[in-house]
């Protein structure tokens, strides 16, 4: 029998659904289509966009109320200069 203080323990990794992957791989076009904003995605498309999260967050649920949106504050380009 295995001690279970001994076991190794797997690292927790965080989960990204289908919409959080899509907005990984359209990244590039909402910042062209949506700098500053807050945007919403559902079902892997973009559902609202807006000046705040909670904004975009209600416009999304009321579209599709069995769904939780993945919202991200999408940058300027100004502001990823500053990343690199």
């Amino acid at each position: 029998m295995k001690d279970p203080k001994k076991q190794s323990r797997k690292p927790k990794r965080s989960h990204l659904d289908k919409d959080d992957l899509w907005i990984i791989n359209h990244f590039s076009h909402l910042i062209k289509k949506y700098p500053g904003k807050y945007v919403a995605v559902i079902n892997e498309s973009v559902s609202a966009v807006g000046n705040s999260p909670s904004e975009v967050e209600v416009e999304a649920k009321r579209k599709v109320p069995e769904k939780m949106p993945s919202v991200i504050l999408v940058p300027r380009e100004e502001e990823l200069a500053c990343l690199l």
